[in-house]
């Protein structure tokens, strides 16, 4: 079953084994953890700026790029969304 998540994640994965020197992605992976943790920081700290005006869209789409920054240091770190989803459901 594919979910936008897992296929965003399938790309971020090809670039991680199939650079291509025009994408960002690959740009946070040469960057290493300093910058993409740094990402991660950046934007969870405009998701809360974002909750923080009551502003859906903004929200949203906050959201989305730090679940992206999340992905790619996911992949960065060989961990994949199947494991996030599992300790989802060992949650519940």
């Amino acid at each position: 079953m594919s979910d936008p998540l897992s296929e965003l994640f399938a790309v971020i994965e090809d670039r991680r084994v199939n650079p291509k020197p025009d994408s960002y992605t690959c740009k946070l992976f040469d960057g290493g953890d300093n910058r993409i943790l740094k990402k991660i920081g950046e934007e969870a700290a405009e998701v809360v700026m974002a909750c923080k005006d009551d502003d859906p869209d903004a929200i949203a789409s906050e959201v989305a790029d730090l679940l992206y920054h999340t992905l790619v240091a996911m992949s960065y770190h060989h961990v994949n969304v199947q494991s996030v989803y599992e300790k989802l459901a060992q949650r519940r």
